[in-house]
């Protein structure tokens, strides 16, 4: 696929239009509600997208909240900052829509600024979603401080847990060249797979390439890499604040390729809801939806456990 007037814009430029948005209303151009509506549709098209969707040299989308750009047919990606993800936002002066790293809270308003509803994607973030009774029940009895809740979106632990997966693998003695498994399976696909907008399986595929490469010809440190991968598989992922509340994150609906990973799940991060699962790019489902336990275990509502 190949979306046109699209343009890269670098975040100090988000920052300074999104100033412009907040103060008095203006008076809209005839072009600035289609570029929200253009804007929503790309940000639910690019839901579907992979690291491996095929892809037009040249072609930029966003995928799992990275910037994604299509160097010899194959998207090559690059993470966001702290705190911010890939996004297409509206022009504010011309027709046509653009894609950059932003919070999430200043891209909402500026879509919503256009004047359409329905966030990001078109569609309300919490349509219809409410926890059941149990669920609920559970969250009153931990409640959390909003401050705390806000320092736990982003987790700071990230570099050291990419760091100490790529020091093990640049010591292992395999085969550190092909596909660069110190560094991709690290700081690349690791990071990015521990963010709030990742894939729900995207942090138990990488582990599955984690224990593969200890698997493999020539490592030195298979016990030690493969305890690094189930660790990494354990460690929650980041959770966003969307409208007031912070969803649990999804669990990952398929089986592990290796037999060492099988029953290993993410963890959620202390004040997330336990009645609500997702993220901006998924939306938000009551306990008992698909996704909302491990793999192989199912929802009890009326127990708000997985058994």
């Amino acid at each position: 696929m190949h979306f046109l007037n699209t343009v890269i814009l670098p975040l100090t430029f988000v920052a300074v239009a999104s100033a412009s948005f907040s103060g008095t209303p203006q008076r809209r151009a005839a072009f600035t509600k289609q570029n929200g509506i253009d804007a929503q549709k790309k940000n639910e098209q690019f839901k579907s997208l992979t690291a491996d969707s095929p892809c037009t040299d040249g072609e930029e989308a966003c995928i799992n909240g990275s910037f994604a750009q299509c160097v010899d047919k194959k998207f090559q990606l690059t993470p966001c900052s702290g705190g911010t993800q890939c996004v297409v936002l509206p022009l504010v002066k011309s027709a046509g829509t653009s894609i950059t790293c932003d919070t999430v809270a200043d891209a909402g308003t500026r879509v919503a600024d256009t004047g359409v509803k329905g966030g990001l994607d078109g569609r309300s973030l919490l349509e219809r979603a409410t926890a059941p009774p149990a669920c609920a029940a559970k969250a009153k009895r931990t409640p959390v401080e909003p401050l705390t809740i806000a320092k736990r979106i982003a987790q700071s632990d990230l570099p050291a847990v990419a760091e100490s997966w790529q020091k093990l693998c640049l010591a292992s003695g395999g085969d550190i060249t092909t596909g660069d498994p110190c560094v991709k399976l690290a700081g690349q696909d690791g990071i990015s797979s521990l963010l709030a907008n990742a894939d729900a399986c995207a942090q138990q595929d990488n582990a599955d390439a984690m224990v593969t490469f200890a698997k493999s010809a020539g490592v030195k440190n298979k016990s030690a890499l493969i305890a690094n991968a189930i660790a990494y598989r354990k460690h929650p992922r980041n959770a966003l604040n969307i409208n007031g509340v912070v969803p649990s994150t999804l669990f990952c609906e398929k089986a592990p390729k290796n037999a060492e990973l099988k029953g290993v799940v993410n963890a959620q991060l202390s004040g997330v809801n336990p009645g609500l699962f997702g993220s901006p790019a998924t939306g938000v489902v009551a306990f008992g939806a698909s996704g909302t336990c491990p793999f192989g275990k199912k929802a009890d509502v009326k127990t708000c456990t997985c058994n």
